[in-house]
């Protein structure tokens, strides 16, 4: 009797529980040898779900609430839903103040910042958000805008709502009576806050954070704050103040309130970053024009040395002509990672999955710049906005195997030195691991337009579908058997009318942004997708995305800052 024969002998109910120590993708393998493995797991829905699961990109902590074969069934129509771009539900909500340029789209709600009033161009003087409806929503829910004046001026916020029901505002010290000073000494602050109650943050020993005191112009500064595990990483730069302010990056221990600057390269190398993981950012570098991959180390041996950031890796991006130079490098990813302690608001009992952060794609939006020198002509810059994507761990996977194995907040050094950064051309990583679009300013102007392994864009006319571009590899597999048994050749782009009058269109084969202006050498790109198009189309200024919903936005017509309103599509 050989040893398959033997296992295969065990009564079902024992095989299934061992297949469930057994991770997503060896469940998947074992559905592939035989029939009997696959009439097991297909029949049992722990097993089924850790299949799905890993199938759609997401994750569960299993806690009590639902049984298996509900998760398995919430699972299976959201993403049927997401498939066919089928809304399952609409709804228009009003924003009765004068918001500000400043918005996040996470934790399941939509935060604007507000203004003293309708005239004013001030930066923002609070923020109001709005916890917004869901499939799951046992009745109709109350939409209800809460609202939360600091008191100071706000320059931005970040957020870390499922981590640790977090709020971070950074706010300047100034009289919200007196006009903007062009430039002045101001106090850079850090404000913890509970995002459930607007209190003080009751794990931050300083809920107010100092940052810095500097003379700056504080209308002319870009900031980003993201939050992962207890770092807060901030980043402010003067995009519009060539040479005269110097940029500033700061790594903050948020829970210890410890504030350490970081070293910063020449003046507009940086204007964005993302987590990869607790402890790697990906940060672009708009003067080398590359993708730099570093890591926060610590010194656990010596609390007096400073936390600092390793370069790990750079990765090339595609050369640009001579008079060619990058303007804006913009990135974003949800969800982000998240540190080793438990979350603070665990996933909703009647929705118990998310999306993996590990699987999530990052978008980054570049605006190209183009000076055409005439001789005896002066015309303005030609400016081009491009976006592409990639996964998290395709980025990762280029940082050497060492440093990938090391502890979080550990690199492998040689003596007390670390390895110089590996430098990787963009055509040996770039192409397969991509896929690059011309944009139109539109989409480029809002940046919280992934979730999970999708992407959602506009048309650059108006009225405009809605788009959903979904990068997941087994979507793409499915799609390619779709095609297959249609006839269609398996390596070929393809395109099929969906029931509800939306259209799927299948993507596999390279696409080509061609040398000119902005590139010095055709940009080619691979990465497979499916798209969906809506065949509605709609008057939105953008479009935003999370795991449940598609939010269209409206702005005020006499307010180009503003949004006046905007609908919510879900699809569960």
């Amino acid at each position: 009797m050989t040893a398959l024969n033997s296992f295969l002998d065990v009564p079902s109910e024992i095989i299934s529980h061992i297949l469930s120590y057994l991770s997503a993708h060896d469940v998947i393998s074992c559905r592939c040898t035989c029939r009997m493995l696959y009439d097991i797991i297909c029949n049992n829905s722990a097993l089924r779900y850790l299949v799905q699961m890993e199938r759609f990109g997401v994750t569960d902590d299993v806690r009590p609430g639902l049984s298996y074969p509900e998760r398995l069934d919430l699972l299976e129509k959201r993403e049927e839903a997401w498939e066919a771009l089928d809304f399952r539900k609409s709804i228009r909500i009003t924003v009765p103040f004068h918001s500000t340029s400043i918005y996040d789209f996470t934790g399941g709600a939509f935060l604007l910042g507000t203004r003293l009033h309708g005239t004013s161009r001030r930066p923002t003087a609070g923020y109001s958000y709005i916890p917004l409806p869901s499939l799951s929503d046992t009745q109709d829910q109350i939409l209800k805008w809460v609202k939360l004046d600091l008191g100071v001026q706000i320059l931005d916020v970040g957020m870390a709502v499922h981590e640790h029901d977090l709020i971070a505002a950074l706010t300047i010290k100034e009289k919200m009576d007196l006009e903007p000073l062009v430039d002045s000494h101001l106090t850079l602050e850090i404000r913890l806050l509970s995002f459930a109650t607007g209190q003080p943050h009751p794990l931050a020993e300083k809920p107010v954070i100092f940052i810095a005191r500097k003379s700056f112009p504080f209308g002319q500064c870009h900031v980003m704050i993201e939050i992962v595990g207890e770092f807060l990483v901030l980043l402010i730069t003067f995009p519009w103040a060539r040479s005269e302010y110097q940029d500033m990056f700061f790594l903050v221990h948020w829970k210890k309130g410890d504030v350490h600057c970081l070293p910063y390269p020449e003046w507009g190398a940086y204007a964005y970053f993302s987590f990869l993981t607790q402890d790697i950012l990906v940060i672009p570098n708009l003067i080398v024009n590359a993708l730099e991959l570093v890591k926060i180390t610590i010194d656990e041996n010596d609390e007096m040395t400073p936390p600092r950031l390793v370069p790990l890796c750079k990765l090339g991006l595609p050369p640009l002509t001579q008079r060619a130079s990058i303007v804006r490098f913009g990135c974003r990813a949800e969800p982000n990672p998240t540190g080793c302690g438990p979350l603070a608001i665990q996933a909703p009992s009647h929705r118990p999955f998310r999306d993996n952060a590990e699987d999530a794609v990052i978008l980054f939006n570049v605006v190209i710049e183009h000076l055409d020198v005439a001789m005896g002509v002066f015309g303005f810059p030609d400016t081009r906005p491009f976006s592409f994507i990639v996964h998290r761990h395709a980025l990762l996977a280029h940082i050497p195997a060492a440093q990938r194995a090391s502890e979080p907040f550990r690199v492998v050094s040689s003596g007390k030195s670390v390895s110089a950064p590996v430098e990787v051309p963009w055509s040996t990583w770039g192409v397969a691991a991509t896929r690059w679009f011309e944009s139109d300013p539109a989409s480029v102007r809002w940046i919280t337009t992934t979730a999970g392994q999708r992407a959602v864009a506009m048309e650059d006319t108006v009225p405009t579908p809605i788009i959903v571009r979904d990068f997941n590899p087994y979507t793409v597999r499915a799609a390619r058997a779709r095609a297959v048994a249609k006839g269609q050749p398996q390596h070929r782009n393809w395109a099929d009318p969906l029931p509800n009058g939306n259209w799927m269109a299948l993507t596999v084969e390279e696409s080509v942004l061609p040398a000119g202006s902005a590139f010095k050498e055709d940009v080619r790109s691979a990465l497979p997708y499916v798209e969906t198009v809506t065949c509605n189309k709609y008057h939105y200024e953008g479009v935003l995305i999370d795991e449940e919903r598609i939010l269209g936005l409206r702005t005020s017509q006499n307010d180009e800052l503003g949004i006046s309103s905007f609908d919510v599509h879900i699809l569960g």
